[in-house]
């Protein structure tokens, strides 16, 4: 048996491997942050695709969800849809709870997940990148489909859908972005039909989802 002792690393082999981790974790940020940038060049080269179709509130969009694929508004058909805006570094923290009661009062109403598709729509384009956004989705019970799209697409869709982009200046992040004050319900066939309080509890979310699938 070979009990000779294995030889230790010097300090400049430590801080070279040291180094190359860090050049490492920074390239693969840069390259997330380049692919990202791309993808928001081509989306606004592409101009927003949204359109109302007739509703009051809502309608048609393209963005970016966090896979790094596309998503449209028909890919939630024969689904209810329930859309909110916020972002990751949400002003009073106020995403996280808002979000948190959605996905108490989904988990009761669907459990199955085959009735609702609740959307996250970020605000926050630079910041809130596909890995970020699907790292924060992971805190919730329920499924919490997010995504984000150019600043030109988000200022099309978020006047489609009546919420604002308010952004106040933050002394820990930097700046914040404001959680709408409603969520706006699309029926299965992509039609208007109301809108959930964001500051509701999660007994009042999950009466208005009960009622929701009654009438359906």
């Amino acid at each position: 048996m070979n009990n000779t002792p294995k030889p230790q690393k010097g300090p400049e082999a430590v801080k070279r491997a040291n180094r190359i981790t860090r050049t490492i974790v920074l390239v693969t940020l840069v390259v997330a942050a380049i692919a990202t940038y791309g993808a928001y060049k081509v989306a606004d080269s592409m101009g927003p695709v949204v359109a109302s179709n007739g509703n009051e509130v809502g309608g048609t969009f393209r963005l970016m969800d966090s896979s790094d694929g596309t998503m449209t508004d028909t890919h939630f058909r024969g689904r209810w849809m329930l859309v909110m805006f916020g972002a990751i570094h949400c002003t009073n923290d106020a995403c996280t709870p808002a979000l948190m009661r959605l996905s108490t009062a989904l988990q009761s109403v669907d459990p199955s997940r085959k009735l609702f598709a609740p959307l996250f729509i970020s605000l926050d384009p630079n910041r809130d990148l596909a890995m970020n956004l699907r790292q924060y989705a992971l805190k919730f019970p329920a499924k919490i489909i997010t995504g984000t799209a150019a600043p030109i697409t988000l200022e099309a869709v978020t006047k489609e859908y009546h919420a604002p982009i308010i952004r106040h200046p933050d002394p820990m992040w930097e700046y914040t972005y404001e959680l709408s004050p409603r969520i706006v319900i699309m029926d299965p066939k992509g039609r208007y039909v109301g809108t959930i309080e964001t500051s509701a509890s999660a007994d009042e979310m999950e009466q208005r989802l009960h009622a929701l699938v009654e009438q359906h």
